[in-house]
């Protein structure tokens, strides 16, 4: 994995470069950057609700930081995969389109980028803002990616990821309760 290539193609995402769907899609030694950088932005999601749970000044810091940051970065990561595979198998066995799914996980992984963007959520005033743009880009980021990996048109490729995201933000939001906090970013703000 080459972190000068990784950093190049998050640079041209920063600038909205979708051709960088195009490069990583037909890129075999990509798989493994476009996963790490899910992780990533996971966990700096999750570090962004811890840092905006300790600016709120709220209680159980700790438990904030062990279930939200470290276990709910991890299922975010765990449920993008979900969304991959609700989208593929949306795709290719019910709208029968044409997808190959190691070009969706590099496509997708990169996609997931703008969720680090909610590292920033601490920022009083505008955190919410914040949090619900980085999730509104990554949907967006994801809706080209799968369309950069199929033959489906734009309507198909829009419910297969609607489908996808519904699974991960609704599980997401079923696992954070007034006592359990075990999703990061978003997920453990109120906005209210």
């Amino acid at each position: 994995m080459d972190f000068e290539v990784l950093t190049a193609r998050l640079m041209r995402l920063v600038r909205l470069d979708t051709s960088v769907f195009d490069e990583v899609r037909m890129d075999p030694t990509a798989t493994m950057s476009s996963f790490i950088v899910v992780v990533g932005a996971s966990f700096a999601a999750g570090f962004g609700g811890f840092l905006w749970w300790l600016v709120q000044d709220f209680p159980d810091n700790g438990k904030v930081f062990m279930q939200s940051f470290i276990l709910g970065s991890i299922f975010a990561s765990g449920l993008w995969i979900v969304w991959l595979f609700v989208a593929y198998v949306l795709l290719t066995q019910v709208f029968r389109e044409r997808a190959d799914l190691q070009q969706l996980v590099r496509t997708m992984g990169m996609a997931a980028a703008p969720l680090a963007l909610s590292i920033l959520m601490f920022i009083p005033g505008i955190d919410f803002g914040i949090a619900l743009i980085s999730v509104t880009l990554l949907f967006g980021l994801t809706h080209v990616a799968i369309q950069t990996t199929t033959t489906a048109d734009t309507a198909r490729v829009l419910a297969a990821n609607v489908a996808g995201f519904a699974v991960w933000a609704v599980v997401l939001t079923l696992l954070v309760s007034d006592t359990t906090y075990l999703a990061p970013g978003i997920f453990i703000s109120n906005p209210y």
